[in-house]
């Protein structure tokens, strides 16, 4: 991963000289691996994000918005305990590893000084965060680990010792050694900067001028390429691709802004996604059989036949009878005809009549549970779509209407934290043209009927599920409906897809339908543009807060 040992010999520079001193006023655990600590340090409040995610943990300062929970749980409870009030006397890095620990100052109970130590590892799924007592004695543990789980015991009243180290080279004051792989030989190398600086060097650069400059670094640069994304301390040139710089904490919160976001809603709202594929998946299946049994129903002309034949050679039956071959008189053949033993030629004629008219009634039934199952698979298909483009507030709002449409039981517990109004994204473009995206089918209903003006313009993608955008403008240009029609392609199920077709018209020729589910329009007069959704259109646009 780019968020190597170098990388992090920035990241504790840069807080050690911003949180020095500072005091840490609240904690919260914000998700399955996520801490972050408000912390007032030379005169402003600050947010420090330590993460131990196995894919993406990382310490940093953040100026992202989190969704804090109601409830603390016990470890968040007892971190109150011992740090909150507490002052932040040091951060430093073991090496050029990445382990950090935190030196820092409160009070126990009696209101004597203590000192406690906050130590984090990143090292993939073994990361953690550790608080000790000055003795290095264990308070707790994010991620508690028994004898049976591993000779290294991370458990409250074992002793921390940092993991065993692999005896490398410090490369800042080292002298360069030929290797194909520099990981093997030198502290806090990732494979990523192993192979840049290796490419610099076969350019002409010195090692030594290289190493200079990522100890000197104060930006992180992200390259974009073949869909995935890579960045470190200095230009990837080996990639050799555009890129963009930002300052250091900034630039984490882009790359791991949306990552984030995604795997956060993935932790706490996986049971909803479960629920919503499931119902997706079993409506597929109710469609499937409903359609065989009204193919079966339409081709029920057999049943009255097999009945008009009985009645026509009763005199050939004799209870007891298992079948009967008679002449078929509609094509001139021959027809084996099943018969029930326990009955005469007659009663077996009427029930197959039976069986005619049952399934002659239930065709209209058939018909009108084939369009409702229909439009629950369009439903929920929907919901998948606005799942994946969805926050942590956005998805909790698709529960509230499952909850509110009879799917699922509203719980009778304590609320998460959330604003209390509804919030709608809103962009603007170089031209101040404010536009608006709904994020789940409450929001897209809000937008469209509460928030929308009659004049302005309405933007969706055709046939398939998807975002309502709408225009705060009645006159557009060329380029405006180009770019709104992207941001409606962009937020569907034609993200991936070529030509996607979106529909766009004024907001007084759209018209909610009688008892409809939420975010389902009627439009009419409308325009059809086609599109290739592209992620650059973000580029041309400023989120408003």
């Amino acid at each position: 991963m780019a968020y190597d040992g170098i990388m992090l010999s920035r990241v504790v520079e840069n807080l050690q000289s911003q949180l020095s001193g500072g005091r840490i006023n609240k904690i919260y655990q914000i998700s399955q691996y996520e801490l972050l600590f408000h912390i007032r340090a030379q005169g402003t409040n600050k947010k420090l994000l330590m993460s131990i995610h196995p894919n993406y943990a990382r310490l940093q300062l953040t100026s992202l918005s989190y969704p804090t929970p109601a409830s603390p749980n016990a470890f968040t409870m007892l971190l109150r305990k011992h740090l909150e009030g507490a002052y932040l006397e040091s951060i430093e890095q073991q090496q050029l590893d990445r382990i950090v620990s935190m030196t820092l100052k409160g009070t126990n109970e009696l209101k004597d000084t203590v000192q406690l130590r906050l130590y984090m590892e990143i090292m993939g799924k073994h990361s953690n965060v550790i608080v000790t007592n000055n003795n290095n004695k264990i308070i707790d543990c994010l991620k508690r680990v028994s004898p049976s789980m591993s000779s290294r015991i991370l458990q409250p009243g074992a002793h921390y010792d940092f993991p065993p180290l692999i005896a490398k080279k410090n490369p800042m004051i080292s002298e360069f050694i030929p290797t194909d792989n520099l990981t093997k030989i030198y502290q806090g190398f990732s494979p990523e900067l192993s192979r840049e600086v290796l490419y610099r060097i076969d350019q002409g650069e010195e090692f030594s001028t290289i190493m200079k400059s990522l100890a000197q670094s104060e930006y992180i640069y992200i390259h974009k390429k073949e869909g995935k994304e890579y960045f470190h301390l200095l230009p990837l040139t080996h990639l050799q691709c555009s890129y963009e710089q930002y300052s250091l904490f900034d630039g984490l919160d882009i790359h791991y802004e949306l990552i984030d976001q995604k795997d956060r809603i993935k932790q706490q709202t996986s049971d909803l996604a479960k629920y919503i594929q499931n119902e997706y998946q079993r409506n597929i299946h109710k469609l499937h059989k409903l359609e065989q049994t009204l193919f079966d129903s339409q081709n029920s002309d057999e049943y009255r036949i097999k009945g008009d034949l009985l009645f026509a050679n009763l005199h050939l039956i004799q209870k007891g009878q298992k079948n009967v071959m008679v002449e078929n008189y509609y094509d001139d053949s021959m027809m084996m005809i099943e018969l029930d033993e326990r009955y005469d030629g007659k009663t077996n004629a009427n029930k197959y009549y039976a069986k005619y008219q049952k399934a002659k009634n239930a065709l209209h039934h058939l018909q009108e549970q084939i369009e409702l199952t229909q439009e629950e698979i369009n439903y929920f298909d929907t919901l998948i779509t606005l799942m994946e483009n969805a926050n942590y507030y956005d998805a909790l709002e698709i529960k509230e209407e499952l909850e509110n449409l009879g799917y699922l039981k509203k719980k009778k517990t304590k609320q998460v934290h959330r604003p209390k109004k509804m919030h709608i994204e809103s962009y603007c473009t170089k031209d101040n043209i404010i536009i608006y995206v709904g994020k789940n089918n409450l929001q897209n209903d809000y937008l469209t009927f509460k928030i929308a003006s009659k004049n302005d313009m309405w933007f969706h993608v055709k046939d398939m599920p998807g975002s309502h955008v709408v225009v705060h403008s009645d006159d557009l240009d060329e380029y405006t409906i180009r770019l709104a029609s992207l941001m409606a392609a962009y937020f569907s199920k034609g993200k991936h897809s070529s030509s996607v077709p979106v529909n766009y018209t004024k907001v007084r020729n759209l018209k909610k339908p009688q008892g409809s589910k939420p975010g389902k329009v009627i439009l009419s007069h409308y325009s059809t543009i086609y599109i290739d959704p592209d992620e650059t259109f973000l580029k041309e646009i400023n989120k408003i807060d």
